[in-house]
C-alpha cells in the first residue's frame, strides 16, 4: 500500500484555471442550445455552434444525491452576447433549498444574480478572489461581463437537485446588457 499519494485532483489557480484528477467531467453547452435563456432567441442561431460555457465537475459520489455529498466544479463562459444581452449561464435554483453552496472567481469578470422569487434581487461582482456564498433558497445565475473567458468555481451539494425549469418558465426580473461598452440592467416586464 502507498502511504503518502498524489491528491485526487488539481485545481490550478494560473492560465485557463484547469480542473483535473479523478473523476473529472466536462460537459458543455453551445450557443444555439441556451433556448428559455436570452430576450432574443432569434439571435441564438446567429452563433451557429459556438461555444456558450462548459463545466468541468469532480464528484465521487455522481450516482448518490445524499446530503452531505460534496462536488467541486469549475464553470467557464466564454464572452459573447446575443442581441447585446452578456453570456449567461441558464441559472437555476436548487430543488431542497436546505442545499448551500459557495462560488469562487477564478478569472475573468462578470456577475452572479441571486433571486429570492420575490422582491429581493441583487447582484455580486465576479472577479478572481471574488467569494459568493449562495443561500439555497435563492435562484442563481453567472454572468460574463468582461473581454475574456470568466471561470467561477464552486462547492456544492448534488442534493440540491438544481431546478433549471422554473428559470427557464419565469425568468430573472433583470437582464444584462452590454452596449457600446457599458453594462446595462433593463428590468423584465
Amino acid at each position: 500500500m502507498e502511504f503518502v499519494r498524489e491528491p485526487k485532483g488539481v485545481q490550478e489557480f494560473w492560465d485557463e484555471c484547469v480542473l483535473k484528477g479523478e473523476n473529472v467531467v466536462r460537459r458543455q453547452k453551445l450557443v444555439r442550445e441556451c433556448t428559455g435563456v436570452y430576450k432574443n432567441e432569434d439571435a441564438l442561431r446567429e452563433h451557429g455552434d459556438d461555444l456558450a460555457y462548459w463545466v468541468h465537475n469532480q464528484n465521487f459520489n455522481r450516482e448518490s444525491f445524499v446530503k452531505g455529498n460534496l462536488q467541486w466544479g469549475i464553470t467557464y463562459i466564454n464572452p459573447f452576447t446575443v442581441d447585446g444581452e452578456c453570456a449567461m449561464t441558464s441559472g437555476h435554483y436548487h430543488g431542497d433549498p436546505d442545499c448551500d453552496e459557495y462560488y469562487y472567481g477564478l478569472k475573468g469578470t462578470g456577475f452572479l444574480l441571486f433571486w429570492d422569487g420575490g422582491e429581493d434581487f441583487y447582484a455580486e461582482k465576479i472577479y478572481p478572489g471574488s467569494l459568493h456564498y449562495i443561500n439555497g433558497h435563492y435562484a442563481h445565475r453567472i454572468i460574463n461581463s468582461g473581454d475574456e473567458v470568466l471561470a467561477v468555481a464552486a462547492c456544492s451539494l448534488p442534493a440540491s437537485k438544481q431546478d433549471h425549469q422554473s428559470i427557464k418558465e419565469h425568468g430573472f426580473p433583470y437582464r444584462c446588457y452590454k452596449r457600446n461598452g457599458e453594462i446595462v440592467w433593463e428590468k423584465q416586464e
